[in-house]
């Protein structure tokens, strides 16, 4: 069985059960989201996020004027995730599985996106 030290020390115990992730950025903050595979009934949570800071680094963009900027860096170690989590979930879906997934996201982030705007239009009403 293949070792997975990243996963290990977020306390992930069993990531044979991860179906799928995403990382996405919000305001200098990385949020990982792990799915796991569950069975119907079962209690422990479907999926559970991870957030991680970024860190800022003043560099320099021109050396002659003394002019520089404020970068925001992934940290290393969730690049040691991603890597882990790539590894092993290329391992485990076919090209249709794949596609499901990406059809589920895009259905979750439709009815997210819907959900949204229908409170957005309550509120818009209630100033009317």
């Amino acid at each position: 069985m293949a070792s997975y030290p990243a996963l290990t020390e977020m306390g992930i115990s069993n990531p044979q059960d991860i179906e799928r992730y995403s990382l996405q950025t919000n305001n200098n903050v990385d949020v990982l989201r792990i799915v796991y595979k569950r069975r119907k009934g079962e209690l422990l949570h479907s999926s559970k996020k991870f957030r991680f800071g970024r860190a800022q680094k003043m560099v320099v963009t021109d050396a002659g004027q003394n002019k520089t900027a404020v970068v925001h860096e992934i940290s290393p170690f969730v690049i040691k995730v991603t890597d882990e989590l790539r590894k092993l979930v290329k391992t485990k879906h076919t090209r249709e599985e794949q596609m499901a997934i990406i059809n589920d996201e895009l259905a979750r982030l439709t009815e997210e996106t819907n959900t949204r705007i229908a409170y957005i239009k309550t509120l818009v009403s209630k100033c009317e």
